[in-house]
This record gives structure tokens, C-alpha cells and sequence, in this order.
């Protein structure tokens, strides 16, 4: 688990600075599902952690109930970043910027490959502990969703960098 910290540590840091120099929501909207996952996995790890240690006198369950609190901890970080991506997409709901298509488009590759790789990595372990399970399923779920951000809609320009051509009506007649 701590390959996929590090791998999606490194992912988050790259769709921040990638979302900041393209202007693109959908980047920025990931990195902070990323920095859900970063939390997500680090509370896993040390849920883990003290999981693994034996039950006691005062502790007769032993440290299992943390990584309950640890999904949870995770759900609440999760509508942390959906309340600010739905008042940052308000916003651009008004003022609509340019987004450079092309370098969002690589920026999100980027992130395919990391989550096909952790992916890989946290299969095996996947059957020994809920929060590793949970994580594979997140995984599992990111790499597969079809509206990622290396969707051609989430850009307001093409590839190319040329202006998109419009897909509401006109109000003029052809």
C-alpha cells in the first residue's frame, strides 16, 4: 500500500499543477477525488497497522473498529471535495475559461497510468483487509468510470487548441 501512497501522492501533485497551468476543472475535480485518496489510503495504512495489533483487557475487539472510522473519515472528505467542485463549476458555470485540451488530455493519461498500476499493486491484497478491498474497489471504479477527465467534453477547447464549435442553438436563423 504504501507503492499506491506514494504513486497517488505523486499523481495528486502533478493534476494540481496540471489543472492550474490548463485551467481545467475536471483536472483540478481529480486531484481532489486524489487527495481523497491519499487521506483514503493513508487512514488505511494505519488502520492496518493497529488492526493488526492483539486485543487486550480494555480493548477486547482489539483495533478493529479503526478502520471503520477510517471509511468513514474518508466518506466525509469525499463531500468535502464535491461541495467545492460544485460551487467552483457554479462559478465557471458564469465566467467560463479556457482550457488548454491537449496538455489536460496528457495530464490525465497520467493518471490512468497511475491507477492501472495501483490497480495491479493492490490486488493481491485486496482479500486480507476491508480497507485494502475498499481502496482495490476505488481503484478499480476510477480506472473504469468513461467520464474521467481525458473526456473530450470536459475541455472547452479541442486538442488542437482551436476554439470548440458551439453545441447550443442558435438564436439566429442558418
Amino acid at each position: 500500500m504504501l507503492v499506491v501512497l506514494a504513486l497517488t501522492t505523486t499523481v495528486l501533485v502533478a493534476e494540481v499543477i496540471g489543472g492550474w497551468i490548463t485551467g481545467s476543472l475536471a483536472l483540478l475535480a481529480d486531484a481532489g477525488h486524489m487527495f481523497t485518496d491519499v487521506a483514503g489510503i493513508t487512514l488505511a495504512i494505519l488502520a492496518v497497522t493497529f488492526a493488526s495489533r492483539p486485543a487486550s483487557d480494555t480493548r477486547t475487539y482489539g483495533y478493529y473498529r479503526l478502520e471503520i472510522l477510517a471509511a468513514v473519515i474518508n466518506s466525509v472528505l469525499l463531500f468535502g471535495v464535491a461541495a467545492f467542485i460544485l460551487v467552483e463549476a457554479w462559478r465557471r458555470w458564469s465566467e467560463p475559461p479556457d482550457v488548454e485540451g491537449g496538455l489536460m488530455l496528457a495530464f490525465a493519461t497520467v493518471g490512468l497510468v497511475a491507477n492501472l498500476i495501483g490497480l495491479a499493486v493492490l490486488r493481491s491484497g485486496s482479500k486480507e483487509s476491508l480497507n485494502v478491498k475498499c481502496a482495490h474497489l476505488e481503484v478499480l471504479g476510477d480506472t473504469s468510470d468513461p467520464q474521467r477527465s481525458s473526456s473530450p467534453r470536459s475541455s472547452s477547447r479541442s486538442p488542437d487548441g482551436s476554439a470548440p464549435t458551439s453545441s447550443r442553438p442558435s438564436s439566429s436563423p442558418p
